[in-house]
């Protein structure tokens, strides 16, 4: 009789009515109701993780230097989009920016503004390694204590509700874990980066704050684009995939991260570099073959 009875709760569990209607609701990826902030939004990775949030159900501002683009974005969801001219290379910026967010909680933020200046380490001028450490990581760590009150106040309701928590997810990049030739500056900047994300998803779990990072390398953005040619070249080859990843490769992992899919995950840093990190030899030697 219990073996039975057991049977019929585990029909009754799979059945249709028992699971949520939408795919993307019932496989904990929907972002439904929730509010994100996605920095530097108005082209490449941005741009591409806040057309993914808008078609998963989220309400997304984004924020960048530059109006026209910002505006073109806009104009793909108006009701659920908002669009603020801000510079986060201070804190200042920062402060003005989180004044003029539209809601008073913030379920998502996405840390993604960045800029890059190639050239040797002893080469650089210390006005441009603070511009290229200002905009990457003390704009991350400027907003994300700013922004700390907003999303504590809809990680607790959510957590109330017996959901997820809100989430943090930073853009870091392979160069903050080995060198690539992309400038000590950048490399220091998303080193740091990674750093932080671990101390604060410690910090911030009492508040049901999850903080996470996706680290890219290399993606066909208009910044790498920027780059030389035998860079790309030399990336690819030094790829097992043999490719540049695309944006929205990019997109997805970071929507992940920001959905209760990943509800248990926080601290971490998810490499999306077709296999980059993870390769010396990256071929298959042909004298396997003999």
């Amino acid at each position: 009789m219990a073996s039975a009875g057991l049977v019929a709760m585990a029909a009754r569990s799979r059945s249709p009515k028992a699971r949520p209607r939408d795919a993307a609701e019932a496989s904990g990826l929907s972002l439904k109701g929730r509010k994100a902030l996605v920095t530097g939004g108005s082209k490449g990775i941005g741009r591409e993780t806040t057309e993914l949030f808008l078609s998963l159900g989220a309400e997304v501002a984004i924020c960048a230097r530059g109006e026209k683009e910002l505006e073109v974005v806009r104009q793909l969801a108006p009701d659920r989009c908002h669009a603020i001219v801000a510079d986060l290379s201070t804190e200042k910026g920062v402060k003005e920016l989180i004044g003029k967010l539209p809601w008073s909680e913030l379920d998502i933020l996405v840390n993604n503004c960045g800029t890059n200046i190639r050239k040797r380490a002893e080469d650089f001028e210390s006005e441009e390694f603070a511009k290229v450490f200002d905009t990457n990581f003390m704009s991350c760590m400027w907003l994300s204590r700013a922004a700390l009150p907003l999303l504590k106040s809809a990680g607790e309701k959510r957590k109330a509700e017996g959901k997820s928590g809100a989430a943090v997810v930073n853009i870091s990049s392979v160069a903050g874990c080995t060198h690539i030739p992309s400038g000590f500056p950048y490399a220091a900047s998303k080193a740091a980066m990674d750093q932080m994300t671990r101390n604060l998803a410690v910090e911030w779990a009492r508040f049901g704050i999850r903080v996470n990072s996706v680290a890219p390398g290399a993606i066909d953005t208009p910044l790498i684009r920027t780059a030389n040619p035998q860079y790309i070249a030399d990336f690819k080859e030094r790829k097992p995939m043999g490719r540049l990843g695309q944006v929205e490769e990019i997109a997805r992992p970071i929507a992940f991260l920001s959905s209760d899919a990943a509800s248990f995950i926080t601290g971490q840093t998810l490499y999306v570099d077709g296999g980059f990190t993870v390769t010396g030899f990256n071929k298959v030697p042909s004298y396997w073959e003999d």
